[in-house]
């Protein structure tokens, strides 16, 4: 098949085989699970039927190259798993998986293995949370938080993105942090943290009398009590001060410390009995919080005098103040009394003052005020004795808004209609402040209109409806039509009256339908019906409809009783292609239903979820596994090939070639496509378009991008191998044939018996597993090596070890009278030619799960390599399951009772073996 950009894709096959002809390609699909254990001889049978087109093995399980041969008997074969593919479902459709990483600046990180994860952050840094996802079609993501979502909380577009960014954290966003992802297969993916906010405001300390004492000034013989009241978060701790003195309970038979029970560890109390000379002092109050997240102490100072009194004020305006808008208010507000001097404040009960008042001491000055200035103002006077003195004013400005009307009967939601002879009757409502101002006049036809026996004005109960005016017109004849005009204003003047219109007169309504506009896809040769539905119409009985393909006139006729009306076309071709339109018309207009009737195929959905695309790694190119799914691809006619467009980011020339599809393509089928030469690291974008024989479908476009292979971080691993992408786990090309993932409930019916495992790991026979098949065709001493993800070990602790121990766990089974070798492998960053053996252990074991327990000491990122070698037979099936790393070493008791296995090795490879291995591998022939 020819290629049209020949500089940038180069062929798959070629890579294989080591040629750089860029003129080839391979097209590969997803084969389905069921048929893992019959996989030979069914790829026999495919290549026998002359295929061209070559069923992609899921990620794990590598590539395969079609030659052409022909046999009519395996021909058969191939049509029986055919029939077996259409039944697999949905393909490479897959929930979606979710997990939680951060990053930013936080104090201190508790991940609790059983209960909680919990991040700690002091207030003012920055939150920063990633969201790693997988599934098919792509998940939508959502971040939430306890309590309502993230969004309430933050006013952040990144909460529908894969990382959580908050600058500026503040207290109130601390909690329980969810992300979501959900694409429509399963439930979705919920996981979750806890992020703890720490903060420390400015402590306050206020001065309270016992209760029943002068209220005016501190005498001696009277109690006194200093409260200290700081916010925060660990709980905070206080100490007080008496000048330079250290205060303690009991250090002072005329001071007693204590913290009042229902404030929790927030308020500390210092009472002076019976002041004395001495206590009239200088006070300080510390609050500390242990200087967690480096939160420093804050401290706050009070001089007790004879003279401290609680503050008092006056304010210098009247109550209420009615203004209009536009006008200056100013508010006056003075102190009567207090030690130390009050200070004021000025608040507004309802939001923040307004951003155009001005302060001055305790003047209040808002310049051209306007309704949303209006409310109650208060003047706070504080100076941390006794309670605080307040005094407020209510500001009113006159104000008309929001006025609409009503009629009853009401033309335009009932059936009814205005008639002659009948009772009408106009209502009129607005809201205006102050209400008690509010006057109303009607005008018909701009002349003004009184109150009569036929047109009766009134004016609603203020209790029963606010703002409510009515006309009432009685015995409506034919010289009442004509427009009706309400207008309102107020009795103080300086605000633009408000004039409704109201026309009254004998009404018809064009016709209401739906569907307004269809899209119908349909292929060739099939059948269509569409319909337009009459929802309204005045009057009904004149209805009639009219259907058109562009200008060319199809079918007229008249509604009887139905309340639609249907156009079919029975065997579609070019020619009924495009847009009908179906009018239905009466007196008072027409309404339209459009219907376009298109062989368009729909967009592919590009496929997300392979974690590694990147599958050829060079010095200066890379090359880019391309996947997707086609969107209803019985919607049309067959898709014969796509057109791949792709262009250099910031490019304007598009270079263009065709995939060639031979077959139906199956709903849910991955179709995989490498392109090649890419130059490093530059993106590219790449635009995909279904071809049928109608013409060109829906394109879609993404951009990829180039990115290093996947290297995680390791604290904790464990696989299961019970999603798809099998924990990143990949089958090494330099092998003799491959592990395969397995479960009892799946397997082949035609499985060998007396070898390979009933169940997982667990006992269920619906858990996976990764199995070698040692049928035929494979001969002894073949070899199926499955390699884990690269792994990055942990920081080093400078007070710590030197270098990390993990404690690698698994388990494995071995049941079989041809049982070979399980080998396991620890690879080096940096030497892909050295593999220091972990592990070994070979024979029969019975038929039973056993756990091996190995310590590993990495000084570099580092990757395990799982070996299965054939035995003499076809009864050697060797499993493996539960695959763990966790950092630290194993306990001894795991090391000793659960490794000891006959051929078991068991070797700690130790950073004092390094040298040696290195040396080793240079002496030794290359493998």
């Amino acid at each position: 098949m020819s290629v049209g950009c020949a500089g940038l894709l180069r062929s798959a096959d070629g890579r294989r085989r080591g040629r750089t002809d860029g003129r080839r390609f391979l097209l590969r699909r997803a084969v389905p699970g069921y048929l893992g254990s019959a996989r030979a001889r069914v790829e026999r049978a495919r290549l026998a039927a002359g295929l061209r087109k070559v069923p992609l093995r899921p990620p794990w399980a590598g590539y395969v190259h079609v030659h052409v041969k022909m046999d009519l008997v395996y021909g058969l074969v191939w049509l029986l798993t055919v029939l077996l593919e259409g039944i697999s479902g949905q393909g490479v459709y897959a929930p979606p998986t979710v997990r939680i990483v951060h990053s930013g600046l936080a104090c201190n990180i508790e991940e609790e293995r059983y209960s909680e994860r919990v991040y700690t952050i002091r207030e003012g840094e920055t939150l920063e949370l990633t969201c790693l996802v997988t599934g098919h079609p792509r998940p939508q993501i959502r971040w939430t938080k306890t309590a309502g979502s993230a969004s309430d909380r933050f006013q952040d577009s990144s909460v529908f993105n894969e990382t959580l960014r908050i600058t500026n954290i503040q207290r109130h966003q601390g909690g329980r942090y969810y992300c979501k992802a959900e694409n429509g297969l399963g439930s979705p993916a919920i996981k979750s943290i806890r992020v703890d906010v720490y903060y420390l405001d400015d402590p306050v300390v206020t001065v309270h009398q016992s209760i029943g004492e002068a209220k005016e000034q501190f005498y001696y013989e009277r109690t006194v009590f200093l409260r200290c009241v700081a916010n925060s978060n660990p709980p905070v701790r206080y100490s007080w001060r008496r000048g330079q003195e250290v205060l303690l309970q009991g250090s002072d038979k005329g001071v007693e410390i204590y913290e009042p029970f229902f404030t929790q560890g927030e308020t500390k109390i210092l009472k002076l009995k019976n002041l004395r000379p001495q206590d009239y002092a200088n006070y300080s109050c510390i609050a500390s919080v242990r200087n967690v997240c480096n939160i420093p102490d804050k401290m706050v100072s009070f001089r007790l005098s004879n003279k401290t009194a609680s503050p008092s004020i006056k304010l210098l305006v009247d109550d209420p103040i009615v203004v209009n808008p536009g006008e200056a208010i100013t508010l006056v507000c003075v102190t009567t009394g207090g030690e130390p001097a009050p200070t004021l404040t000025w608040v507004r009960s309802f939001g923040t003052l307004p951003e155009k008042t001005v302060l001055n001491g305790g003047t209040l000055t808002i310049p051209a005020i306007t309704s949303e200035d209006a409310g109650t103002y208060s003047c706070i006077a504080n100076n941390n004795v006794g309670n605080p003195a307040k005094k407020s004013t209510n500001i009113i400005v006159r104000a008309l808004k929001k006025g609409r009307f009503w009629i009853t009967p009401d033309p335009y939601h009932k059936d009814d209609n205005i008639q002659i002879g009948r009772e009408v009757k106009i209502s009129c409502q607005v809201e205006a402040v102050p209400s008690e101002e509010l006057t109303f006049s009607w005008f018909k036809n701009g002349r003004p209109l009184r109150s009569s026996e036929r047109m009766v004005i009134t004016q609603t109960d203020p209790d029963v409806s606010p703002g409510t005016t009515n006309l009432d017109i009685i015995d409506l004849k034919f010289t009442d039509f004509g427009t009706y005009t309400c207008v309102a204003s107020l009795k103080g003047g300086g605000i633009s009256d408000i004039s409704i219109d109201v026309n009254i007169s004998s009404s018809t309504d064009p016709p209401a339908v739906e569907p307004a506009f269809l899209e119908i896809r349909q292929g060739q040769d099939r059948s269509v019906t569409m319909s337009c539905r009459v929802l309204r119409a005045y009057p009904i009985r004149v209805l009639t409809y009219e259907w058109r393909l562009g200008n060319k006139l199809l079918r007229t006729g008249q509604f009887d009783s139905q309340e639609y009306t249907e156009y079919p076309v029975k065997s579609l071709s070019n020619e009924n292609y495009g847009v009908y339109n179906c009018s239905i018309i009466n007196e008072a207009g027409a309404g339209r239903c459009s219907f376009l009737v298109t062989g368009k195929a729909y967009a592919p959905e590009f496929y997300y979820d392979t974690y590694n695309p990147v599958w050829q790694n060079r010095h200066r190119v890379y090359s880019y596994s391309l996947q997707w799914t086609q969107m209803n691809p019985d919607a049309v006619d067959r898709i014969v090939a796509y057109r791949l467009g792709i262009r250099q980011a910031g490019q304007q020339r598009w270079w263009e070639q065709e995939i060639k599809i031979n077959g139906n393509i199956q709903k849910g089928e991955l179709i995989t496509y490498n392109l090649t030469e890419l130059i490093k690291p530059e993106a590219y974008e790449v635009r995909l378009t279904p071809l049928t024989k109608f013409g060109e479908g829906d394109s879609t476009i993404r951009v990829i991008k180039y990115s290093a292979p996947v290297n995680p971080h390791l604290r904790e691993f464990h696989c299961g191998f019970e999603d798809g992408n099998i924990c990143l786990f990949t089958q090494d090309d330099t092998d003799n044939f491959d592990w395969t993932k397995q479960s009892t409930a799946t397997r082949n019916t035609k499985y060998t018996p007396n070898t390979g495992p009933n169940a997982d790991r667990s006992g269920s026979k619906e858990g996976f597993y990764m199995y070698i098949e040692t049928s035929r065709p494979r001969l002894e001493g073949e070899k199926a090596r499955l390699l884990s993800p690269v792994f990055s070990i942990a920081p080093k602790n400078p007070y710590g070890p030197t270098n990390t121990a993990y404690c690698f766990s698994f388990f494995y089974h071995m049941y079989g009278q041809h049982i070979g070798v399980l080998n396991v492998y620890l690879r080096l960053k940096g030497q892909t030619t050295i593999e220091n053996p972990l592990w070994s252990s070979s024979g029969n074991k019975g038929q039973r799960w056993n756990e091996a327990h190995v310590n590993i000491y990495p000084i570099t990122s580092f990757q395990l390599i799982f070996e299965g070698i054939r035995g003499p037979g076809i009864e050697g099936d060797i499993a493996i399951d539960d695959v763990s790393i966790a950092e630290g070493e194993c306990a001894k008791q795991d090391l000793t009772t659960k490794n000891s296995v006959d051929g078991a090795v068991g070797i700690l490879v130790h950073l004092w073996l390094f040298p040696v291995i290195v040396l080793i591998s240079i002496l030794s022939p290359r493998r």
